[in-house]
């Protein structure tokens, strides 16, 4: 049997409850009003079914007009919800909402309201996160086949009857070893994002001379043949060592996506700089920019595993998954990141550790 029916079941049970006891206690008031007043019983007799039948039309207009329809209202719409469709139904024909009265009613109409609104917007992000999800799939996977084919391209070059001199061999070899690295280097992100899915990265936290270690880390990224064209300078603020708890691997790595992240997304001759200073018992590492910056709906997709990002037209070298593990790396040794940006201002990667 339907929730409606049941209802409606009960509502009339109600209905004919109520008429009973109202017709049992009107009928005893009336007999004992004609006996005080000495009024004659046929007059009363004849009244008293008039007023009963008027009763009961009141009774019923008011269950239906105040109870069955917004109970039905209110029934249509989780039914609607529980389909996926997450809108208020249309008002019940000939009951505008404005005429509901009880608040009990009410309260839960804004609740279902407020329901309603959180339903929609989860399925929006939804959508949006499927969306960015199959175009990133299908991004990695072009990054994939991409310097795939080059690799068995300069491998069939090579292994045809042509002479090829020393120098073009040597060319061919130099492609392919690029190729691979980058590959690579991408099925290494994926292992990396895998590993924090399952939560199996290890953490070797060590004290260290944080300036020692991020000059090390800059030395190692200057040799990149992409960064020569990209000035890179260090700025310590405080004097002395600064010593720090953190994972080698985890924070050169962290680094390394930040800055490079720097390189691919601005023109070249930008200048980088990393700060570091001690404030209000916390460290903090600055890399700064003078590129192009970003946007606002750019920062908020920065460390989202699936964004590949919009804005650099070196697309080839960026999966989209370096910032956010260099996130997730920070993250998990305690750190905070907080991203400043503004289009053709350029950027600034705060990282702060707690001291």
């Amino acid at each position: 049997m339907k929730l409606e029916t049941k209802i409606s079941l009960i509502l009339i049970i109600i209905f004919l409850t109520i008429g009973a006891i109202f017709f049992i206690t009107g009928f005893s008031a009336l007999n004992l009003l004609n006996n005080l007043l000495g009024i004659n019983g046929l007059v009363t007799y004849a009244i008293f079914p008039l007023l009963f039948i008027g009763m009961l039309i009141l009774i019923g207009l008011l269950i239906e007009r105040q109870i069955r329809k917004p109970l039905f209202f209110f029934i249509r719409w989780i039914d609607q919800l529980s389909l996926g469709v997450f809108k208020m139904p249309d008002t019940i024909k000939n009951f505008p909402l404005d005429k509901m009265r009880f608040s009990l009613f009410l309260e839960l109409k804004s609740k279902l309201d407020g329901l309603t609104y959180q339903l929609n917007t989860a399925e929006k992000e939804r959508k949006e996160l499927e969306e960015t999800r199959k175009n990133w799939t299908s991004g990695v996977t072009h990054d994939l086949k991409t310097p795939l084919s080059y690799i068995k391209g300069y491998a069939a070059m090579l292994r045809s009857e042509h002479k090829w001199n020393e120098e073009e061999i040597k060319e061919f070899a130099k492609i392919i070893e690029e190729k691979s690295l980058y590959m690579e280097q991408l099925i290494d992100d994926l292992s990396v994002i895998y590993e924090f899915d399952k939560m199996q990265i290890p953490l070797d936290l060590r004290t260290i001379n944080l300036v020692t270690f991020v000059k090390n880390v800059l030395e190692d990224l200057r040799q990149y043949p992409m960064a020569n064209d990209y000035p890179i300078h260090l700025n310590v603020k405080n004097e002395g060592d600064i010593l720090l708890s953190f994972d080698q691997t985890l924070l050169k790595r962290a680094l390394e996506n930040f800055i490079m992240n720097a390189i691919y997304h601005n023109p070249r001759e930008t200048t980088i700089t990393v700060s570091i200073e001690t404030i209000k018992g916390s460290t903090l590492i600055e890399i700064k920019d003078n590129g192009i910056g970003m946007d606002d709906k750019t920062i908020q997709q920065l460390f989202n595993q699936y964004y590949r990002g919009t804005t650099t037209d070196k697309s080839h070298l960026g999966s989209g998954l370096g910032m956010s593990i260099a996130k997730q790396f920070i993250e998990k040794q305690g750190g905070q990141i907080i991203v400043e940006s503004e289009p053709n201002r350029g950027t600034k990667i705060k990282i702060l550790f707690p001291l």
